[in-house]
């Protein structure tokens, strides 16, 4: 796959950012499947400021869907050190078709990873590590036929980092281009904290954006 040069030069900038602040919760992005049918698989593979992701997903029946995302971005540090933030996770979700076109899909599910202990109220020293735990709610309404799929979502998230647990809520779009079984995807983010900056020990990266391909296999209906 070829990488734009906008998403390279996204992570760069996401990597000048995250070596500067406390920055420790990069949102991955959002998986949104529009799951049509028993039988509809999926799988993504994404790059941009969030990182290297790989996402998947899969309805085992009309209505109901699992899936599962993986997240790894990479930084280097001022003392040359690779640090990574990582996160795996996994959900389940409901999908209901409100129209021909119209999906709506709610998930919920949680996972867990690694960030840099970079804490506001401690030294680092460019090689500690602070175990995440993040759990998510994620109401999505869709619009899809043989060329797009759009999703707007609304997710609901809660991180635990290190001595502090954070509620985000955490709105955006996603949108898959192409012909059927192949397109190029790409998705915008923003994070937004219920906590005040100056109660926060550690920080979120406020707008995620991430570009890459989305694979359709399986039995996969757009009509009924």
């Amino acid at each position: 796959m070829k990488i734009p040069l906008k998403s390279c030069f996204f992570v760069v900038l996401t990597a000048s950012i995250l070596a500067s602040c406390k920055i420790l919760y990069v949102p991955n992005t959002f998986n949104s499947p529009l799951l049509r049918n028993k039988g509809d698989m999926q799988l993504n593979a994404v790059i941009g400021i969030p990182g290297i992701e790989a996402q998947t997903a899969v309805a085992v029946t009309d209505r109901l869907g699992l899936m599962a995302n993986g997240q790894l971005l990479k930084q280097t540090n001022k003392e040359s050190q690779i640090v990574k933030r990582t996160l795996i996770e996994g959900g389940i979700g409901y999908t209901e078709r409100f129209s021909d076109k119209g999906i709506f899909e709610i998930f919920a599910g949680g996972g867990v990873g690694s960030v840099p202990a970079k804490f506001r109220d401690r030294p680092w020293d460019g090689v500690q590590t602070a175990s995440l735990r993040r759990y998510f709610i994620q109401p999505a309404l869709g619009f899809c036929n043989d060329w797009l799929d759009l999703s707007i979502v609304s997710r609901l998230s809660l991180v635990d980092i290190g001595p502090q647990r954070n509620w985000f809520y955490e709105p955006g779009i996603v949108s898959k281009l192409g012909y059927k079984r192949l397109r190029v995807l790409a998705s915008l983010s923003f994070s937004i904290p219920f906590r005040k900056a100056e109660d926060r020990v550690w920080d979120n990266m406020p707008v995620t954006f991430s570009v890459g391909m989305h694979f359709n296999f399986g039995k996969r209906r757009l009509d009924e």
